[in-house]
């Protein structure tokens, strides 16, 4: 075996690992009858309700666990013995050697149709037994399978369209290729999150504009006083799947439109949704999401130059079994590599999530005069999701966008 590869699977058994011992090191957090008792009387929390949510996170903690190691030994086995070799020689197969986008992309395709066949059992179990245990799934196997099935179609259309681009700037556009790849890809991210809200998201969700009455004019009355620009609100039909509820905004250019899922609205008064919303919007005015579309946009640059660095380095293909170099081979090699560095970079990124959450809510208690709606209306959602109240500080910086409800609730400020 390659000592690369070698090095590799190691370095993937260590980071694995630091996640398990994370996740358990949280479960114990939270399983403490103390720490419960002291969340429940902060958060005025009725004690059945902790235990249902205790219930709730010990399932989705051992089905995890199982799950993850077995992902994570299926991904190093096929390493090991040659997937990714064997892959490019089924593509040779299908289309020759001669055409390297052809053979590109039909390695791509064999990669993407074993990672899908290989999550579903897991994605129904989570489904079907979990949410459902738990009372949260609504949605039939035969959606389930439809959204697999659209899921798939959309992953061919833009996928194919992304890599086919990508794979002949690669290969044609000479020493410069690195600078046209990076436009290129953070301006098919843009168009992506463009074209969403009215073609992509209305495949999966039926939208309708939210009814005349109280809750609309509040909503409008808000988003004027904020200064936040929008001439549509959509309530989204949510709960076909889950009983989870959730708003968000979409939009890059021009005014935003404003999506409230039909759980939020069955589950909170119309105060507390506006609240909510006002939370999602101060995201906005506050410009999280432009950093985080400028952050993007360096990060997008800086894998392109490090790829054009490395992709020249012959050992690094022949240490994962392909039979020379190659565009799609750079692509898969690189970014195996990289997903370690993106999780020795995942603090970083989970403690500015964390940081714009607050801001977010006190932005959201300035538009409404003070804390108590926005807390009422996440300790309601927090008890409609079963979501465990707090959680081990290590496990929180690693992986939590949003902090423990505990300590926004506790950061809001009341009359």
């Amino acid at each position: 075996m390659h000592i690369l590869l070698v090095l590799f699977v190691l370095l993937r058994l260590v980071k694995h690992s630091i996640e398990h011992t994370l996740a358990t090191l949280n479960k114990h957090f939270y399983s403490d009858p103390t720490r419960q008792a002291e969340a429940a009387r902060v958060l005025a929390i009725e004690q059945e309700n902790i235990q249902a949510s205790l219930r709730y996170a010990l399932d989705r903690h051992r089905f995890s666990t199982v799950h993850g190691w077995l992902q994570e030994l299926l991904l190093l086995l096929f390493l090991c013995v040659g997937g990714l070799g064997l892959a490019e020689q089924f593509a040779a197969y299908c289309v020759g050697n001669d055409n390297e986008l052809l053979r590109g992309l039909v390695f791509f395709a064999t990669l993407g149709s074993l990672s899908m066949l290989l999550s579903i059992p897991g994605s129904y179990y989570h489904t079907f037994y979990i949410e459902a245990r738990h009372g949260f799934n609504r949605q039939t196997r035969k959606g389930f399978m439809l959204d697999l099935l659209k899921g798939a179609l959309l992953g061919i259309v833009l996928g194919g369209l992304l890599l086919t681009v990508l794979l002949l700037i690669m290969m044609y556009a000479g020493k410069w290729w690195w600078l046209y790849g990076w436009m290129f890809v953070f301006g098919f991210s843009l168009l992506t999150m463009w074209i969403y809200p009215s073609l992509l998201a209305p495949l999966f969700n039926k939208f309708r504009p939210i009814a005349a009455g109280e809750l609309r004019d509040g909503i409008f009355a808000m988003a004027a006083k904020v200064g936040f620009k929008t001439d549509s609100i959509y309530v989204m039909d949510a709960s076909k799947r889950s009983s989870h509820g959730n708003a968000y905004f979409t939009g890059v250019f021009g005014k935003k439109r404003i999506v409230l899922f039909d759980t939020l609205i069955s589950a909170l008064e119309n105060k507390e949704i506006i609240a909510v919303l006002a939370h999602e919007i101060g995201h906005y005015k506050l410009h999280h999401i432009r950093w985080q579309l400028v952050r993007s946009f360096v990060m997008t640059g800086v894998i392109f130059f490090l790829l054009d660095i490395f992709i020249a380095q012959a050992s690094f293909y022949d240490a994962f079994a392909f039979s020379g170099v190659s565009s799609y081979a750079a692509l898969t090699v690189f970014f195996m590599w990289f997903g370690l560095i993106e999780f020795l970079l995942q603090p970083i990124t989970s403690l500015i999530s964390r940081r714009n959450e607050f801001a977010a809510d006190a932005f959201a208690c300035t538009a409404m005069g003070d804390g108590e709606q926005l807390a009422a209306g996440l300790l309601k959602l927090r008890a409609n999701s079963k979501s465990m109240p707090l959680s081990h500080p290590l496990f929180s910086a690693m992986y939590h966008s949003h902090p423990p409800i505990i300590e926004r609730v506790q950061a809001l400020p009341t009359k």
